[in-house]
């Protein structure tokens, strides 16, 4: 005996939703065997997905060695070619200063002490610590653009947006903009009435 007249065509909704959800199922993964319909499936009810084998601890450690090996890895010759060292940022930098130094103080000290040897010591010197001067005023000078750059968007983001609130319109403000147009109408007016005045009782002949 029915009791509803489609209870027939709810039955097979259901059929076919529950063969479309085990064809959804990804494979490997287990069916549940102790679920009974309408039953509410909590997280402790199914099987892990992950491993909890190794240890927060362990796996940071495993994961740096696996990033450092892949970083090696990723080396290659063509790294060091002369248009990769040039689209790093602050590298023609640290080079112009560190060339600077080395040609400057090698000059100078092969003027002075007439030795090739020391002044190549001293040039040499000079390159590294141009370069390492070079590159951390550029450095600094990039940090300090990016944070300059950030505040900038923080300001713009908390700064209030006078379209979303209704703005409060006064009524004597076209009263007044209005007085202050025939005020200065009137001004000018007189003025030339002035000019006119004085330039038709000026005589345009003069006696010596």
């Amino acid at each position: 005996m029915r009791w509803w007249p489609w209870s027939n065509q709810t039955q097979q909704q259901q059929q076919q939703q529950e063969q479309q959800q085990q064809n959804d199922r990804p494979e490997g993964e287990p069916v549940l065997t102790n679920y009974s319909r309408g039953q509410k499936i909590l997280l402790e009810d199914t099987p892990p997905k992950f491993t909890n084998d190794l240890s927060n601890s362990q796996l940071a450690k495993k994961q740096e060695r696996a990033t450092l090996k892949e970083a090696w890895d990723s080396v290659r010759w063509g790294d060091f070619s002369l248009e990769r060292l040039t689209s790093i940022p602050c590298f023609r930098d640290a080079g112009m200063l560190g060339f600077s130094s080395m040609f400057l103080m090698g000059s100078i000290i092969f003027i002075y002490h007439k030795s090739p040897a020391k002044a190549t010591n001293w040039a040499m010197s000079s390159l590294i610590l141009g370069s390492i001067v070079g590159w951390e005023q550029c450095r600094l000078k990039r940090q300090k653009s990016f944070q300059i750059a950030q505040l900038a968007k923080e300001t713009v983001a908390k700064k209030e947006k006078p379209m979303l609130h209704n703005v409060v319109h006064d009524p004597a403000l076209p009263e007044q903009w209005e007085a202050a147009q025939n005020e200065k109408q009137a001004q000018f007016q007189q003025s030339n009435q002035r000019l006119s005045q004085g330039s038709s009782e000026k005589k345009w002949y003069k006696f010596w």
